[in-house]
C-alpha cells in the first residue's frame, strides 16, 4: 500500500543550535521505538554494502535521513521518501545520521554528543560504531574515486571525518 500526504514545508536546519534539531530528536525517539513489521526489508548488508552483525536488528529504519528526507510542518518533522526502508539495529540510524550533521556544520565530536541523546546511541559499543564509521567511510571513498558528483564528493568527506574522529580523536570522556 502506498500513501501520500502533499508537504510544501521546508526542509530542516540541522546546523549546530538550530530549533529543527528538537523536532529531529523528536522524530528520531518515535522512530527508534518502530519495529519493521514482517520480512520484506533491505538488511543492513545489502542497503550498506559492507557487514556487520551488530547491525542486524528489528527496528525500522529509513537508512537515508539527509535533510531532503525530512520536512518541518506545523505538527514536526515529517520523515519522507522510505525508498531505502531497512530493518536493523536501531543504532544504524543514528550512524548514517553523523555524516548529514557533519554536513551540517556539526563536527564529529558535537555529531556524537548530539547523538547522545538517544538510548540506541549510548548503549552501541564504541568498537561497532568505530566499525561501522570505517566501513562507511571505505564505502564512500571508494565511490569517490569513481563519481564527479559533489554530493558523492562530500559524502566521502564527511564520513572521513567522523572516521578520523573515531580512529583519533575519541576521548574515554565522549564514548561511545
Amino acid at each position: 500500500m502506498v500513501g501520500t500526504e502533499h508537504l510544501a514545508d521546508p526542509h530542516p536546519d540541522l546546523s549546530p543550535g538550530s530549533t529543527d534539531l528538537n523536532l529531529l530528536l523528536a522524530a528520531l525517539t518515535a522512530l527508534q521505538e518502530t519495529s519493521a513489521p514482517g520480512e520484506t526489508w533491505f538488511a543492513p548488508a545489502a542497503r550498506l554494502g559492507f557487514a556487520q552483525p551488530a547491525m542486524d536488528g528489528e527496528t525500522l529504519i529509513h537508512s537515508d535521513l539527509n535533510p531532503a528526507s525530512l520536512i518541518v510542518t506545523p505538527v514536526g518533522l515529517r520523515i519522507v521518501d522510505w525508498a531505502w526502508a531497512t530493518k536493523a539495529a536501531a543504532w544504524v540510524e543514528l550512524a548514517l545520521l553523523v555524516q548529514w550533521l557533519i554536513g551540517s556544520g556539526h563536527s564529529a565530536e558535537q555529531a556524537e554528543e548530539w547523538l547522545a541523546q538517544l538510548p540506541a546511541w549510548t548503549a552501541t559499543d564504541h568498537h561497532v560504531l568505530d566499525h561501522f564509521a570505517s566501513g562507511n567511510a571505505t564505502k564512500w571513498a571508494a565511490k569517490s574515486g569513481q563519481s564527479t558528483e559533489l554530493w558523492v564528493q562530500d559524502l566521502a568527506v564527511w564520513t572521513g571525518e567522523w572516521a578520523n574522529h573515531r580512529a583519533h580523536g575519541r576521548q574515554s570522556t565522549h564514548e561511545p
